[in-house]
């Protein structure tokens, strides 16, 4: 289990570059087994940072299984893919989990809850996507929510349903908060 977390925790981004691509960030990450379906993901294409919060179905061991799956699948959708819009990101990453979990002689009903957000540097312009996981941001001390699509990613419910991309144009003094429920 302690090797586990190693491998789980090499797959998560360094908190060097996290600053690097966001440096008002913070994180916290405090998984409440020794391994988590709970994860953080980021890439960085040009000047658009690519960042997410997830959390994947199951707890300890099958949770930090599906972390690497999910992990792996968003890593595909931006760099094999090509892909810098959160809701085709989300979309290709349901295909790829339906995928990768697809197996005729059992039915596996996992994915991810997620918060995935696109932030363009020179345009100042940030979009997101989610699945279950809303996000938070705070504008003139005011608490604003962009809601999440009421879908999980992954093969827990069959859907023919696209995931809705969200635009905001971030000003000075925005706060912004993704989060998982773990």
């Amino acid at each position: 289990i302690n090797y586990a977390s190693k491998i789980q925790h090499a797959i998560l981004p360094s908190f060097d570059y996290v600053k690097e691509c966001l440096p008002n960030s913070f994180l916290y990450y405090k998984p409440k087994d020794i391994v988590a379906g709970d994860f953080y993901w980021m890439d960085k294409v040009d000047d658009k940072v690519i960042f997410a919060v997830a959390d994947c179905t199951g707890h300890g061991v099958p949770g930090a299984l599906m972390s690497v799956v999910c992990s792996n699948a968003l890593s595909n959708a931006v760099k094999k893919f090509e892909l810098i819009s959160p809701e085709k990101i989300l979309d290709k990453v349901n295909l790829l989990i339906k995928e990768a979990l697809r197996n005729n002689l059992t039915s596996i009903q996992d994915g991810m809850d997620i918060a995935l957000c696109v932030w363009d540097k020179s345009t100042n312009k940030l979009q997101y996507s989610g699945a279950f996981n809303s996000l938070y941001y705070f504008r003139n001390n005011e608490l604003n929510i962009l809601s999440a699509d009421r879908m999980p990613v992954g093969k827990y419910i069959e859907t023919n349903r696209n995931f809705t991309l969200h635009e905001l144009d971030l000003l000075e003094g925005d706060v912004i908060y993704l989060y998982t429920d773990g």
